[in-house]
């Protein structure tokens, strides 16, 4: 992974083809002023702040539903100016959380004048924003109104007032509770992941299938590939005679009704599709995939442009073998979020979206085409005088094609249209009559087949939650290395990826940790000691045996050598070493680098090694190369060197230094040095 700074202008520098020419569109303006245009860059949406002016008592039909709220038609048209300043440039799914944050505050001001009226006492109702009070502020607080929606409706609030020559609104902002991360245990993840992967391999192995049965002079061998080869040719006839890449449900019943089409023709219409282009199941499961094994938000994820696979997805620069997969995080400030690996691994997010938008190109030019004939007709309905409610319509119309050619995730839906997975609906799949996502329906067939074993049920996870997954993987792998989960994570700031790893299984984790830790601390504070070395393989490894403290007390009687190196029989040297010794006194050469049968190199023997490998390349300068060649000198340079290699590189290389500067400056003494270079000097 690369940490160099990329180029974020692509389509600035684009010098490709286009695939749509792009035709300019101006926004119709609205007839009422409670209604704007957020002008997002590429995502435009209608803003309509009606509703707060009349109040709503219906469920809507979609989105979700807080609760009913009375109409303020003068506040809202007094915030109007305001909210839209605020939202001017917004992407739409932060344009709808603004207009969520509204509604709460509406409810709000509801519930403050309903519970003073019970409790019968008179409060103005609120109609003007100079009208506010504290009391509103502590509802919030009693109500635990997140910090995000009262700040940004307080902001609002005094932007007026400030207009208004009125003294602005100093209220306490909530405090948050602290977020929780609850994650699955990891036996289940890992069930999940494996499921996950299964799910992805059915869906290669049925395309497969499906190329198989396309090819020209194709002969099937099952009942199964005779009935793919029926569907395909059927399917193929219809869009040679209509001349799209996927026609409508009409076009392939040929007019019939869709029971008397199934009837006679013994053919389906999802079977239909599904022999050309993928399923919404393939979708999600193709989506979820890359989630899991790339770390990414899903809206980093959506964001991709399909359009333009070449700024996104390429070759590695120094390995044709790997890719680079080149996202944009939208809350950071648009910084990129990238992932690498190997093009041969099947379940990789770069495989994945490449082999996504080869089989999905038709669709996207059959988008294309229909998005070039709305905007041109939009264009005539504006020469055409039309009012302003049909040109939002029309207008809507070519920004819901937009954003589909825009999509990598294009499948055939199931009513016969080009669909796409989209942010902002995700609760798409059918269980048991039931209106259910992805993940749940993935969830449901896996705890099925666990219930069938006796196994307990696999806990519900969020597509958000891979992300929290892939944390704890890369912590598991790097040996709780927080600074690793940093950096794949592509974050900021440390206190971001804390938060990351202040999870459930975490934080039980280290309680049990916390716990071992006391228990062994009083239990060796029982026998009248406190040994760290002792404590420390309690709290890593368990139980310490009579033959490990044995073990343990012999190493720490050991005497080490001016090297720092331990010595088993330091009154037995080697002959070599110390030719007439005869067990009653210690060697006094220390000369542990020649010494493999009693020596043990320490953790804490870096120092001394590094100190007298600088000692022998000092003598090595100092003497002929004959008498350097003829003595034992290079065996031990040798060792010292080899016995270096089992420190960190940083380390060694600073000790080294460090005794060389010594021993040129004449503050370290070589032993033996004088003597070594009198005997070359008489060779």
């Amino acid at each position: 992974m690369s940490l160099r700074t990329h180029n974020k202008d692509h389509l600035q520098n684009y010098t490709g083809d286009y695939a749509v020419a792009p035709l300019k569109l101006d926004l119709p303006a609205p007839e009422d002023p409670l209604q704007f245009w957020i002008q997002h860059p590429t995502q435009n949406l209608l803003i309509d702040l009606t509703a707060f002016a009349e109040g709503q008592t219906v469920v809507p039909r979609t989105g979700r539903w807080g609760g009913p709220f009375s109409g303020r038609p003068q506040l809202i048209r007094q915030l109007a100016p305001a909210i839209k300043v605020a939202t001017i440039g917004l992407s739409p799914v932060s344009a709808k959380n603004s207009m969520r944050i509204l509604r709460t505050w509406w409810r709000l001001l509801d519930g403050v004048e309903n519970a003073a009226g019970l409790a019968g006492q008179l409060v103005v109702r609120v109609e003007d924003v100079r009208q506010l009070t504290r009391l509103h502020c502590e509802y919030a607080h009693q109500t635990k109104m997140h910090d995000d929606s009262f700040t940004w409706f307080l902001g609002i609030a005094n932007v007026i007032l400030r207009a208004h020559g009125s003294p602005t609104l100093h209220w306490d902002t909530p405090k948050n509770p602290q977020p929780k991360r609850h994650l699955p245990p990891e036996d289940q993840i890992a069930v999940l992941r494996v499921a996950l992967k299964q799910t992805w391999e059915s869906v290669r192995k049925r395309w497969a299938l499906s190329d198989r049965v396309r090819t020209e002079g194709f002969i099937p061998q099952s009942v199964e590939e005779e009935d793919l080869l029926k569907h395909w040719e059927y399917f193929s006839e219809k869009q040679h005679l209509y001349g799209i890449a996927l026609p409508t449900a009409d076009q392939l019943r040929g007019g019939l009704p869709e029971k008397r089409f199934a009837r006679f023709s013994g053919l389906t219409l999802v079977a239909l599709r599904a022999t050309a282009f993928p399923t919404l199941w393939e979708a999600d499961t193709a989506f979820h995939m890359c989630l899991a094994n790339s770390g990414w938000n899903p809206a980093v994820l959506f964001a991709l442009d399909g359009r333009f696979e070449e700024l996104f997805l390429r070759d590695h620069p120094q390995d044709k073998d790997r890719y680079i997969l080149v996202g944009t995080k939208a809350r950071a400030g648009g910084k990129e979020q990238i992932v690498d690996g190997l093009w041969k691994t099947p379940w990789g997010p770069g495989p994945i979206v490449r082999t996504w938008l080869e089989r999905v190109k038709p669709l996207r030019e059959q988008l294309q085409t229909r998005l070039v004939f709305e905007k041109e007709r939009f264009n005539q309905m504006r020469q055409d005088g039309a009012s302003s409610d049909v040109l939002s319509r029309q207008h809507n119309a070519v920004l819901h094609l937009e954003k589909g050619c825009r999509s990598v995730w294009l499948y055939a839906g199931r009513g016969g249209r080009i669909e796409w997975l989209r942010e902002e609906k995700c609760n798409v799949h059918h269980l048991n009559g039931k209106v259910v996502s992805y993940l749940f329906a993935l969830i449901h067939l896996i705890n099925v087949e666990r219930a069938e074993r006796g196994e307990a049920p696999i806990s519900l996870v969020t597509a958000s939650d891979f992300r929290d997954i892939f944390a704890l993987y890369v912590w598991r792998q790097s040996g709780g290395n927080i600074l690793a989960v940093m950096r794949l994570l592509n974050h900021s700031q440390l206190r971001t990826t804390q938060g990351y790893v202040d999870n459930n299984i975490l934080n039980a984790e280290r309680d049990q940790q916390t716990r071992t830790f006391l228990d062994h601390l009083f239990a060796e504070l029982g026998q009248g000691r406190l040994d760290i070395t002792i404590l420390a393989h309690l709290q890593r490894h368990g139980a310490v045996t009579p033959e490990m403290e044995k073990r343990l007390q012999d190493f720490r009687t050991m005497e080490r050598s001016r090297l720092g190196v331990a010595c088993q029989d330091p009154f037995n040297p080697p002959p070599a070493i110390q030719p007439d010794t005869d067990g009653s006194r210690r060697c006094g050469a220390q000369r542990c680098l020649l010494c493999r049968q009693n020596a043990l190199i320490l953790p804490e023997s870096l120092a001394g090694i590094a100190m007298r490998v600088e000692e022998l390349m000092a003598i090595q300068k100092s003497v002929s190369v004959e008498s350097w060649l003829t003595s034992d000198f290079p065996k031990e340079l040798s060792n010292g060197l080899d016995a270096l290699a089992l420190f960190p590189v940083d380390n060694v290389h600073e000790a080294r230094v460090h005794w060389a500067e010594k021993i040129v400056s004449g503050a370290h003494r070589v032993p033996g040095l004088r003597l070594a270079t009198i005997q070359s000097e008489d060779l």
